[in-house]
């Protein structure tokens, strides 16, 4: 922008000055923009004092000669603001390109911008918020990339990939909780793999490891999408089939023990699982229902191993 551009502007920049209230109310007021903050919990007021003004300060700066384009660190305060609370990309772009529109309606609507004004007005904001927002929607994809690392580390078990005791648990209560607001049926089986230890004693805990790696994979195969697939500890697993009783259950888990069983594993050939079954109209909290099912996967075990035993 040459400095005539900048003079030509500066002349209604009283008018921005004067008006900087109307400008933000109109920006917050938006209904695309007052939605978008309503949904990720931005309260306007704070939004408005430690963000939204400042930044329109930033401009007049810009438009006064006072401020640079390019060295613009109010703007990436607001844009890191915007991470923190989750606002997507497109969602920022919402909200910046309504400032714009903010700050050139009071132009218009006091038949005080020509077209030379609003090219000029639309390159400051331009020329800062692609950049910015360039480098912005960087940030977000890592931020993203980084949220969904530490998610998989603080759910999912580190061998195995599948969830973990704690998110198992997690999972559990909010389904026992739909189970008694809507009166639907609710499985849970465990799995134990039979004489583990033998395996990893005769071939080593890597060669285990690839055990229960290889399990998982085995076992993805026999589970439908909605259900809840979890390492409960060492050789443990557990499933919990939301909407299905202990006949349902009943059904997947032999075909997941006959394809165990047939399964060959590296080193150690065949291996074998024992199952325990029960449902939700047998036990009627979490507690005693996880207690049944592993009473149950007791006398599969009691029985001579490699067996269902459904309670």
């Amino acid at each position: 922008m040459n400095t005539d551009s900048i003079q030509l502007i500066t002349k209604n920049v009283s008018l921005l000055d004067e008006n900087r209230k109307t400008i933000v109310d109109a920006w917050l007021s938006n209904t695309e923009v007052s939605k978008i903050l309503a949904e990720h919990a931005v309260e306007k007021e704070f939004f408005a004092i430690n963000y939204a003004h400042p930044v329109l300060n930033y401009f007049i700066g810009v438009i006064e000669g006072t401020n640079l384009i390019g060295n613009c660190p109010v703007i990436s305060k607001l844009l890191e603001y915007l991470k923190h609370k989750n606002i997507s990309s497109s969602q920022l772009f919402i909200i910046c390109i309504n400032f714009r529109k903010s700050m050139v309606h009071l132009f218009f609507q006091k038949n005080l911008m020509n077209e030379e004004i609003y090219d000029n007005i639309s390159f400051i904001f331009d020329a800062n918020f692609r950049g910015v927002l360039e480098l912005f929607s960087e940030t977000i994809s890592q931020a993203k990339a980084e949220s969904k690392r530490l998610y998989d580390i603080s759910t999912k078990d580190h061998l195995t990939k599948i969830f973990n005791r704690k998110k198992f648990d997690e999972i559990f209560v909010e389904e026992i909780q739909a189970v008694n607001n809507v009166n639907k049926n609710l499985a849970l089986i465990l799995i134990d793999i039979d004489h583990f230890k033998n395996v990893n004693d005769a071939y080593g805990h890597e060669t285990g490891d690839n055990v229960l790696v290889n399990l998982t994979t085995v076992v993805h195969k026999y589970i439908r999408r909605s259900d809840i697939f979890a390492r409960w500890g060492g050789e443990e697993f557990v499933i919990l089939m939301p909407n299905a009783n202990k006949e349902n259950a009943y059904h997947r888990a032999e075909l997941m023990r006959k394809a165990i069983a047939s399964y060959p594993f590296e080193k150690v050939g065949t291996i074998t699982c024992s199952f325990g079954i029960t449902d939700y109209t047998q036990a009627k909290t979490q507690s005693s229902m996880f207690s049944m099912a592993d009473q149950a996967l007791y006398s599969s075990k009691a029985a001579g191993r490699n067996k269902i035993t459904v309670v």
